[in-house]
């Protein structure tokens, strides 16, 4: 039997580059990840992991936040920390090379981009005992990231540097893809179980119109491939949003990928998979708590810090006028909101702040003449706030929808009542534009989107047991 702990994600940004002003603040509060905290919830996890019974760690990408030298510098101390109990794997990826060129620190009012950051050969040689110095065989690709192979007891592990495919996507050149599909083949001749772990998804969590742009170059002929061969698990980090999905080959072989959460966010887990003769099993364990400037901090404090990014915005709308413009315009460089703008935007968000999902659904009746939401499932829930709900389900989309609804649940019918709503207007109205193909392919997919984000599909999210 093997145990492995995993995580993802950890973009750990370096105390150093900032002192807590005006400009940092706008960027942390516009983020899901805890970027100042990020030490601590690291230190917190691998303690955890440190302690548990898991042979193993996987680090499935984006250790530093940008590719910063001094967060990569603190993020590896850490590591050779964990390493000491335990044997400790990772790839490298686009935050940890800076793909974007956008490595910034921050200091009082000010953004400055004269950050020192690790290239793709740097990092090689920067992680390679935690890869390549125990691997039995290496593939280094066109930008000179390397993957490697490596056994361990019952299980062939298979680490990818995923960045680059030549077709301006993640991925893999077909002669990358061939010496991966090598090992898998020869693992299962020998009868061994094949986890592959890669930064980038090789299929939609939730759904492609959400995680299109975040999966590898020709990600439909890799996923079948790589089922057909008969690998069994692909661990993925990149989207943030835990997630199982699954693909079954024509010859039967079924591959699961695992997309883990960031651990610098909500949820702030570790996902632990056990493999034996017979299944691979998985198991949830949060981050329990943290120690930040002297401070304890529970998990509970990246929930509140993701569901701000949100409800930070929309309180500042009420309440500060400059605070919400410099919050909405700090989001994206290129984005500017003209501030005669802003007092219909503060009525909109007043209203929307107190609305409760009886008002709310009787004016989608009233707009739909009364084909819009049940009635009844609006009347269970009526005197609820409703921006609450949407926050529940917002926090679905990163922790695998924890929160699972029945299908006779309110919440579960208005939700789904509404996410139709595109689908049956189009019937009734029957505008042309409407009926092409491509809008009623998204239509479809907002439905699948609901659907999955209230009652997700098997396998689970959260626990699951899969035959070997």
């Amino acid at each position: 039997m093997l145990k492995i702990a995993m995580v993802a994600d950890l973009h750990h940004f370096s105390e150093t580059l900032h002192d807590g002003g005006k400009a940092y603040h706008l960027r942390e509060s516009s983020d899901q990840k805890c970027l100042a905290e990020s030490g601590a919830i690291i230190d917190a996890a691998f303690n955890q992991i440190a302690e548990s019974d898991c042979d193993v760690v996987l680090i499935a990408g984006d250790m530093s936040n940008d590719g910063e030298v001094v967060s990569h510098e603190e993020v590896r101390a850490k590591m050779q920390k964990l390493a000491e109990k335990k044997k400790v794997f990772v790839i490298y990826s686009t935050h940890d090379w800076c793909c974007d060129g956008n490595a910034r620190r921050y200091k009082g009012d000010e953004v400055i981009r004269d950050v020192k950051t690790m290239s793709v050969t740097d990092l090689r040689e920067f992680y390679k005992d935690y890869g390549e110095n125990q691997a039995y065989d290496i593939f280094v690709n066109n930008i000179g990231a390397a993957s490697y192979a490596v056994k361990l007891d019952g299980v062939r592990f298979i680490g990818l540097n995923d960045d680059y495919s030549g077709t301006g996507k993640a991925g893999y050149t077909d002669g990358h893809f061939e010496w991966i599909l090598k090992h898998v083949r020869d693992a299962k001749a020998s009868g061994e179980a094949v986890i592959i772990m890669e930064h980038h998804l090789i299929m939609a969590g939730i759904s492609t119109l959400i995680n299109g742009g975040q999966m590898i170059g020709n990600h439909e002929e890799r996923v079948k491939a790589l089922a057909e061969a008969g690998a069994d698990i692909v661990v993925v980090g990149h989207s943030h949003m835990q997630r199982n999905t699954q693909f079954t080959a024509e010859n039967g072989n079924v591959l699961t990928q695992i997309n883990l959460g960031a651990l610098c966010g909500h949820p702030g887990a570790i996902m632990y998979l056990t493999v034996d003769e017979n299944e691979f099993r998985t198991n949830i364990e949060k981050v329990k708590k943290f120690t930040y400037n002297g401070n304890e901090y529970t998990n509970e404090y990246m929930t509140e810090h993701t569901k701000n990014v949100l409800m930070g915005i929309l309180r500042s709308a009420v309440d500060n006028k400059e605070e919400f413009l410099e919050r909405v315009n700090s989001i994206d460089q290129h984005f500017n909101l003209d501030e005669k703008y802003y007092k219909p935007v503060r009525m909109l968000v007043k209203y929307l702040l107190k609305l409760t999902v009886g008002r709310a659904g009787r004016l989608v009746n009233f707009l739909t003449f009364g084909k819009g939401v049940s009635r009844k499932a609006v009347k269970q829930i009526k005197n609820d706030n409703l921006v609450e709900h949407i926050m529940d389900i917002y926090l679905s989309v990163f922790d695998g929808s924890a929160k699972h609804y029945a299908t006779d649940d309110p919440v579960y019918i208005i939700v789904r009542d509404v996410a139709s709503l595109p689908v049956r207007v189009s019937r009734v109205l029957k505008i042309k534009a409407l009926r092409k193909e491509k809008i009623q392919r998204i239509f479809a997919q907002i439905q699948e989107i609901a659907e999955e984000l209230t009652n997700p599909s098997e396998p689970d999210n959260q626990h699951m047991v899969l035959k070997r």
